[in-house]
């Protein structure tokens, strides 16, 4: 071996995947206050004004102007925030219309199928085989570690509850605008730097927003705590969604991305809450943990490009 042989170098689309996964799986312990005690409606408009830090830091970035077809990156990013948004709305439908978490929470958290199949049909990506084996092991630890765990002890009860009732149709939405959400982020990042494209992003929530306050009841009644807690979770959510787009914009695949994010989240969220909400955990959350690592390993194994013999070499 070498003398001169240079340590493996972390790719930077797994570090930016990484850091998403961290800030989501924060937001994770932060929300908690503010799902409990404010709507879904109010918590996406606090979401809206917690965009502006990330807006001022993506703005003052000096990649932010670069990209090969600017049209067609601020486009896709502008529908993916318009997808994502929708998601969210679908999420807050079902519950509104009675959904039962044991279902809802563990059937929308498998968003990452959809960015799965999308990526793999329509970006036409190839994964290796421990990387396939990785996104296995993904989905198990994201029903694992859904916070419904428990209620998998008695699937065929599951089974019985499920039905094609508006709640269910709510939530099979959320998954599907999730997903694709995930998989657009990648088309936008193909073609413009991932500070506009999160830029194109956040411009969706605005309308949004204003469409909320003008046609949702909405409790304005709310303590500072509250609301700042809300800002903070939302904060962080944003910072997410933009190193998202950077994992996605240094050739991370939108299926390894997804799927890696999505099962590592909840793994900080659940050590996060055992260290400072002083929470419990059982069996199949701690079989969880260790899906969740064994997955993160997995699909970070890419496989090298082949080297092109030098010429005149045997």
């Amino acid at each position: 071996m070498s003398s001169n042989a240079k340590p493996a170098r972390v790719p930077p689309w797994l570090l930016y995947a990484l850091v998403a996964a961290t800030c989501w799986g924060i937001w994770g312990v932060l929300s908690k206050g503010p799902s409990r005690e404010l709507s879904g409606w109010m918590t996406q408009l606090l979401f809206t004004f917690a965009l502006v830090p990330s807006v001022i830091f993506a703005a003052r970035s000096k990649n932010v102007r670069t990209g090969t077809n600017k049209p067609r990156g601020l486009f896709w990013g502008f529908v993916s925030g318009l997808i994502a948004a929708a998601g969210n709305i679908f999420f807050y439908l079902a519950l509104e219309a009675g959904a039962e978490t044991a279902i809802a929470v563990p059937l929308t958290n498998i968003y990452p199928l959809v960015t799965l199949v999308i990526a793999c049909v329509g970006f036409k990506e190839r994964l290796n085989l421990v990387q396939g084996l990785g996104i296995v092991l993904s989905v198990a630890a994201i029903i694992l570690l859904s916070g419904e765990a428990k209620n998998l002890g008695d699937p065929m009860g599951m089974l019985r509850r499920i039905s094609l009732t508006p709640w269910m149709l709510y939530s099979l939405g959320a998954m599907v605008c999730w997903g694709v959400f995930s998989a657009t982020q990648k088309v936008s990042t193909n073609h413009v730097s991932a500070e506009m494209s999160y830029l194109a992003w956040c411009a969706a929530f605005v309308p949004i927003a204003i469409g909320i306050v003008l046609f949702k009841p909405l409790n304005w009644d709310m303590s500072a705590a509250m609301v700042w807690s809300g800002l903070a979770a939302g904060a962080l959510n944003s910072f997410g969604v933009i190193a998202a787009f950077a994992a996605y914009r240094y050739d991370g695949k939108a299926a390894i991305v997804t799927t890696l994010a999505a099962a590592v989240q909840p793994l900080v969220t659940i050590v996060l809450a055992l260290i400072f909400l002083g929470e419990k955990i059982g069996a199949l959350e701690s079989a969880g943990i260790a899906l969740a690592i064994l997955a993160a390993v997995a699909l970070a194994q890419e496989t090298k490009p082949a080297v092109a013999p030098t010429p005149g070499s045997v």
